[in-house]
C-alpha cells in the first residue's frame, strides 16, 4: 500500500509499459497533483504539483519512443504535458525519477474539463496525435509537436454528452502511408448521451486531413454512462462483430450489446 495525500481522492491510474524499464504507475489526484509510483517497490518516484488547479481527471503516457512524457487532463480545462529531460536508455536511476522539465499547459483548446486522453500514433517527424474527450461534449484529434509540445486541433466532433472515457478498439495502417489511410476505432462513454463507437481516420498523404465519424450509438442507459468496454476476442477481424458492455451510474444498469447489421 502507498500512502499519498490525506483527504485526497485517487481519480485515475495508468501503467507505463515501456520495454526494458520498470513498470510504473501514474496516479492523478483530486488536489491537482500527479504521482508516479514504481511498482517494483511501490515507492513514490516523483510528485508533480502546479500543472492543474483543480482535479486531474485523467493521465496517459506518451506513445513516443524518444523522450518520456506524461499527458494529464484536469477539471480546469487544461491539457498538460510533463516532458522529462532525458531519453530512455540504461541509467542508474529510472528516468521518471528525475525532475520533469517545465510542463506545457494548454488551457485554450477545451471549453470545459479534460476527462479522457488517448494517444493514437506518432508521425515521421515524431509529432504525436492524441484523441481527447471533454465535459464540453467534444472529441478532438490533436497534434502535439515534438519539440514545443504545442497543440493543434486537426479534427473535432460533438457527441452530445460529456466524453468521460475513450477505449481503443482497433487500428489499421498505424503509421503514415502514401497509399492507405490510417484508421482507428474507439469506444466512447458519453455520460448522459450513452455510448458511441467512433472511426477516426487520416487521409494517406503526409499532410492529409483527419476525420471523426460516429459509426454506432447505444442509448439505452437512463443515467450517466461512465464506463464501457469490449469483449477482447469478439472483434479480431471486424469491430462491427464486437460484443460491448456498458454501465450507468444512478440507475445501476449494466448492458451487453452488439451492433446491428445495416
Amino acid at each position: 500500500m502507498v500512502a499519498l495525500v490525506p483527504d485526497t481522492l485517487v481519480l485515475s491510474l495508468q501503467y507505463s509499459l515501456r520495454p526494458g524499464e520498470p513498470l510504473l504507475l501514474a496516479v492523478s489526484l483530486s488536489n491537482g497533483d500527479v504521482v508516479i509510483i514504481d511498482t517494483h517497490d511501490y515507492q513514490v518516484k516523483n510528485r508533480f504539483s502546479g500543472a492543474h488547479s483543480l482535479e486531474v481527471w485523467t493521465v496517459a503516457w506518451s506513445g513516443g519512443c524518444l523522450t518520456p512524457a506524461l499527458y494529464t487532463g484536469g477539471d480546469d480545462s487544461a491539457l498538460c504535458c510533463l516532458p522529462f529531460g532525458n531519453t530512455l536508455g540504461p541509467a542508474v536511476d529510472h528516468p521518471y525519477a528525475r525532475t520533469a522539465l517545465d510542463f506545457v499547459r494548454d488551457s485554450k483548446t477545451h471549453e470545459a474539463g479534460v476527462t479522457a486522453i488517448l494517444p493514437l500514433t506518432i508521425d515521421r517527424d515524431h509529432h504525436e496525435w492524441l484523441l481527447t474527450g471533454s465535459y464540453d461534449e467534444y472529441v478532438r484529434v490533436l497534434q502535439i509537436t515534438s519539440r514545443s509540445k504545442k497543440t493543434q486541433v486537426m479534427a473535432d466532433l460533438r457527441l452530445n454528452g460529456g466524453v468521460w472515457q475513450l477505449r481503443h478498439l482497433k487500428s489499421e495502417a498505424l503509421f503514415e502511408n502514401e497509399a492507405k489511410p490510417m484508421r482507428f476505432w474507439v469506444l466512447a462513454s458519453c455520460m448522459h448521451a450513452g455510448c458511441r463507437v467512433l472511426e477516426i481516420s487520416k487521409a494517406p498523404q503526409r499532410d492529409g486531413s483527419w476525420a471523426i465519424e460516429v459509426v454506432a450509438k447505444f442509448e439505452e442507459h437512463e443515467s450517466m454512462n461512465y464506463a464501457s468496454d469490449v469483449k477482447p476476442d469478439s472483434y479480431l477481424d471486424d469491430v462491427k462483430k464486437a460484443t460491448f458492455v456498458s454501465t450507468s451510474f444512478y440507475d445501476k444498469k449494466l448492458c451487453i450489446w452488439q451492433l446491428k447489421d445495416t
